[in-house]
C-alpha cells in the first residue's frame, strides 16, 4: 500500500499554477502581486515536519522506520541531541551544530518533508529541552512514545505542557508484550495525565517487533490518521486558500487590463498608420520633386561652366595676352579670377534656388505636421493610468504622445518661420539651427531629453540665435559648397604656356594644346560638380525628411514593439482563462 503521507499531487499542481502565474505577472507593474506569488512559492517549499519525542530505549527509531516505511532508513546511531532527515540532491551528513546533525537523502519521497528523530529526552540538559519546544513549535506533527509498560516521564510531560494539541500523536510501543487488561489501564492512565496536562491527542498502542496483536494499531491507520486529522488530506491547498482566493482575484482583473492594453495598442495603431500615410505621401511627393529639381540644377551648372569655358577661351591669344598683362604672374590672377567670379556666381544661384525649393518643401512639411497633430489631438487614453499592471506603460505612452504632440508643433512653426523668411534671416536660423541640432545629437544628455524639450526649445533657440546676429549680406552664407571650376595647377599651367617666349612663334599651336587641356579638365570639373551638387541637395532634402520622421521615432517604436508583443499577450490571456480551470479543478 502506497504510504499516504508522501501523496504530494495537490502540493505539485499548486506549486507549477503559481509559478505559471509568476511568469505571467513577469512584465506587469504589478509590484504587490508579484510579492504575494513570491510568499505563496516560498510557502509551496515550506516543509511538513515531524517530531518524535520520548526516554532512551523506547523504540523511537524503530516507530519512524514503521511509519515512513520505504521512505528513508533511520538509524538512532547518531552523535549529537537531535537529527534532522531532509531531501537533498546528493547524500550529506553535516557536523553537529547546537546539538542537532542533519542527513540529506536523495529518496524522492522526502521532498517537501522533514523528520526529526531525538536521543532519549530523560537525558536532555534544560538548554535542550528549551530548544526541543522550539522544534514543537515548529512542526506539523509530534509523536510522543511511551513504551507501554512504563508511561511515566516527567521531563517528557514537563516538555509537552502547553503545546499546541492538534499536532500531537501518543504511542505506546511493546503493546504486544503486555496483557489486554494491562494495556487498556496504562492507556487509561496516559489519558488521566494528557488530562492533567490539559493535552487531548489519540493514544496508539503499538508493535514494533512481533507486528501485531490483541489492541495494537495497524501503521496503515495511523498513517490515514496522520493525513486526515493532523496534517490534512490537501496540506498545501490548506495553508494557501488565502493567496489562491487571491491568484483568481488577480487573474479576472489581469485580463481586464489585458483588454485596456490591446484596445490601446489598436487605438494607437491606426493613429501611426495615418502618420505614415501621411508622411509616405509627402515622400513619394517630395521624391519627384526632388529629381525634377536637381535635374534643372544640374543643367544651369552644365550652361554656366559653358558661358564660363567660352569666356576663357576666348582671352586665350598670346598677342592679347602680352599686350594686356605685363607679366605672367598678372595673367595667372586673371584667370584665378575670372574663375572664382564664376564660382560665386554659381554658388549663390545654385544657393539661391535650393533656398527657394527648401522653403517650398517646408510649406509642405507644415501641413503634414498639421495633420499629425489632429491625429495626436484624437489619442485616447484608454490603459488608465492607475492601472497596477500597466500603470507605467500607459504613463510612458502619454508622455511620449505628449512630447511627440508638442515637438511636432513646434518643428511645424520652426518650419512656417522658415518658409517665410528671407534668405539671409533663412540662412541664419538654418545656420543656427544645424548648431543646435549637432550639439544635441553628439551629447549624451539627448537621449534623456524629453521630444517637448527638443521640438519647443530648438524652435526659440534658432529664431532667438538668428535674430541676435546683425544682419547682414547674403554673400558668404551658403548651404552648399561648390569648389573651383578649375583647378589653380591648371591655371598656372596654362598661364605658363601661353607666356613662354616662343608662344608667339608657335602661337597657334601653343594655342590649340591650352584649350584641349583646358576643354577637358571643364568637362572632368561639369561631371564632378553635377554629382557633388546634387549629393549636397539631396543630403539636405533627406536629412529633413528624417527630421520629420524622427519627431514620431519614439511613438512609432512603442506601437511596433506592442504591435510583436500582442499575439504573446493574447496567449497569456489564454493562460490566465487555464489558470481559472486549474483552480477550480482543485
Amino acid at each position: 500500500m502506497e504510504n499516504v503521507l508522501c501523496e504530494k499531487k495537490e502540493q505539485l499542481i499548486l506549486n507549477n499554477i503559481f509559478e505559471d502565474f509568476k511568469v505571467l505577472l513577469q512584465d506587469s507593474d504589478a509590484a504587490e502581486e508579484k510579492e504575494k506569488v513570491k510568499n505563496s512559492l516560498k510557502k509551496m517549499a515550506d516543509t511538513t515536519t515531524y517530531l518524535i519525542l520520548g526516554d532512551e530505549g523506547v523504540g523511537k527509531t524503530s516507530l519512524l522506520n514503521a511509519v515512513f516505511q520505504d521512505m528513508v532508513s533511520f538509524s538512532d546511531d547518531f552523535p549529537g541531541e537531535l537529527c534532522e532527515y531532509r531531501w537533498g540532491e546528493q547524500e550529506l551528513l553535516t557536523p553537529v551544530s547546537d546539538g542537532m546533525q542533519k542527513k540529506f537523502v536523495t529518496s524522492e519521497n522526502m521532498r517537501g518533508i522533514s523528520i526529526v528523530d531525538t536521543r532519549g529526552i530523560n537525558r536532555f540538559s534544560d538548554e535542550m529541552k528549551i530548544k526541543v519546544k522550539e522544534q514543537i513549535e515548529r512542526s506539523s506533527a509530534v509523536f510522543v512514545v511511551f513504551s507501554a509498560d512504563n508511561i511515566r516521564s516527567p521531563k517528557l510531560w514537563d516538555a509537552l505542557e502547553g503545546c499546541p494539541q492538534k499536532r500531537m500523536l501518543f504511542f505506546l510501543t511493546k503493546s504486544d508484550l503486555l496483557s489486554q487488561e494491562a494495556l487498556q489501564a496504562n492507556i487509561e492512565k496516559v489519558k488521566k495525565y494528557m488530562e492533567d496536562s490539559g493535552i487531548s491527542a489519540p493514544v496508539f498502542p503499538v508493535s514494533i517487533t512481533s507486528g501485531g496483536g490483541q489492541g495494537v494499531t495497524n501503521m496503515d491507520e495511523v498513517r490515514a490518521y496522520i493525513r486526515e486529522n493532523v496534517i490534512g488530506n490537501n496540506p498545501m491547498l490548506h495553508k494557501q486558500m488565502e493567496n489562491v482566493a487571491q491568484m483568481r482575484k488577480i487573474i479576472v482583473q489581469m485580463k481586464e487590463s489585458f483588454a485596456l492594453r490591446k484596445q490601446q495598442y489598436e487605438s494607437d495603431h491606426e493613429i501611426l498608420q495615418k502618420i505614415n500615410q501621411s508622411l509616405d505621401d509627402y515622400m513619394l511627393n517630395h521624391k519627384k520633386f526632388l529629381d525634377s529639381f536637381t535635374g534643372k540644377v544640374a543643367a544651369e551648372i552644365s550652361k554656366d561652366i559653358d558661358n564660363y569655358e567660352r569666356e576663357i577661351i576666348s582671352k586665350l591669344d598670346p598677342y592679347k595676352i602680352k599686350e594686356r598683362f605685363r607679366k605672367r604672374e598678372d595673367f595667372e590672377a586673371y584667370l584665378n579670377m575670372v574663375n572664382e567670379n564664376y564660382r560665386t556666381m554659381m554658388s549663390d544661384s545654385i544657393n539661391q534656388k535650393t533656398i527657394e525649393a527648401i522653403k517650398s518643401c517646408l510649406r509642405d512639411l507644415e501641413t503634414v505636421f498639421k495633420e499629425a497633430t489632429g491625429y495626436f489631438n484624437t489619442r485616447e487614453t484608454i490603459l488608465v493610468l492607475n492601472d497596477k499592471f500597466y500603470g507605467t506603460l500607459s504613463i510612458s505612452r502619454r508622455q511620449m504622445a505628449d512630447e511627440t504632440r508638442e515637438m511636432v508643433v513646434s518643428t511645424g512653426e520652426l518650419y512656417r518661420t522658415l518658409s517665410d523668411a528671407s534668405e539671409t534671416l533663412f540662412m541664419q536660423i538654418w545656420n543656427e539651427r544645424k548648431k543646435y541640432d549637432n550639439k544635441i545629437r553628439n551629447s549624451k544628455a539627448a537621449s534623456t531629453v524629453g521630444g517637448a524639450a527638443i521640438g519647443g526649445y530648438a524652435g526659440a533657440t534658432y529664431l532667438t540665435a538668428a535674430l541676435g546676429v546683425a544682419a547682414g549680406s547674403f554673400a558668404g552664407i551658403c548651404l552648399l559648397a561648390i569648389g573651383a571650376i578649375v583647378g589653380a595647377l591648371v591655371i598656372k599651367k596654362m598661364a605658363k604656356e601661353l607666356y613662354a617666349p616662343y608662344a608667339a612663334n608657335q602661337m597657334e599651336e601653343a594655342t590649340g594644346k591650352c584649350i584641349e587641356q583646358f576643354k577637358e579638365e571643364v568637362n572632368h570639373t561639369r561631371v564632378e560638380m553635377i554629382e557633388q551638387v546634387t549629393r549636397q541637395i539631396t543630403t539636405i532634402f533627406e536629412d529633413e525628411l528624417a527630421s520629420v520622421d524622427n519627431c514620431f521615432t519614439e511613438f512609432r517604436m512603442s506601437v511596433n514593439i506592442d504591435e510583436r508583443k500582442i499575439p504573446m499577450l493574447e496567449q497569456k490571456m489564454q493562460e490566465a482563462e487555464e489558470l481559472l480551470l486549474k483552480l477550480d479543478n482543485i
